[in-house]
């Protein structure tokens, strides 16, 4: 017979009876196993009862014996935070979290070696994702979404899900830079009397041409001796531009603007 307790390092030791699992091999060897409940010291005593009298029983040799239990990281128990799990993530960027192992008690592991495992399900199919141990009980996240929507977040420790696991976070389209683009252009006149002294008020007859009209442009007389031209070109190439003051070319003009 096996009989083991709880002794924990603690002011008042808790000597609970927790049950054991002795298995018969049939060739005079016996599998013994039993789950500690708590970190602590368990007292392992094997013992041989005399049938007749229960009362009466003798130790096998070496019994009884003191082992250490240490604390295990508990999956229930461990956390995960960081950008990556919260509002605000982008598809065109990847993202992060951070898993920090946890004992039954809540208390941070203080070394790695956990087979922490994260899987990513994105709007369109599975998001590939990759964990490193930092060695101190954390560890790293990251995964790239290729799909704005919402992404659920799975994290387990040999199949049992952490705290607050799965986790469902919606990632939202980011501008992407090749398809981005310039939708307007504008540039100031500065109108200039006979004596380049810049004049005060507006009125003047100025017009923009770009390509000979071909162009529309929005011209704005701000009143002040200065004039503002907004545009939009319709893609690539070269454009012409005539800037005229009483259907003169002014200084610089004409000019070409390229868009490549």
């Amino acid at each position: 017979m096996v009989e083991i307790s709880s002794k924990f390092m603690s002011r008042i030791p808790d000597f609970r009876l927790i049950p054991a699992d002795v298995k018969d091999n049939g060739d005079g060897t016996y599998n013994v196993s039993y789950t500690p409940r708590d970190p602590g010291v368990y007292h392992v005593d094997v013992i041989q009862r005399n049938p007749a009298k229960q009362l009466y029983y003798d130790h096998v040799k070496g019994a009884p014996v003191d082992v250490v239990i240490e604390a295990g990281t508990d999956a229930a128990s461990s956390i995960a935070y960081g950008p990556g799990l919260e509002p605000g993530n982008l598809d065109t960027f990847p993202a992060e979290f951070t898993i920090e192992a946890r004992d039954k008690q809540g208390r941070k592991m203080p070394t790695g070696g956990d087979p922490f495992e994260v899987q990513v399900m994105g709007p369109t199919g599975p998001v590939p994702a990759t964990v490193r141990d930092n060695g101190d009980g954390t560890y790293h996240v990251d995964y790239e979404p290729t799909d704005a929507g919402v992404h659920d977040i799975s994290v387990t420790l040999d199949g049992v899900p952490i705290k607050g696991s799965t986790f469902h976070v919606d990632i939202k389209p980011g501008a992407w830079p090749a398809n981005t683009s310039i939708d307007k252009y504008q540039f100031t006149i500065v109108t200039r009397d006979k004596r380049n002294k810049v004049k005060k008020e507006g009125g003047e007859k100025i017009k923009v041409l770009i390509n000979r009209g071909a162009v529309n442009v929005d011209l704005k007389d701000n009143r002040d001796g200065t004039y503002e031209a907004t545009y939009s070109l319709p893609g690539k190439g070269q454009y012409q531009f005539n800037v005229l003051l009483n259907d003169q070319d002014i200084k610089g003009s004409p000019f070409v603007q390229t868009v490549g």
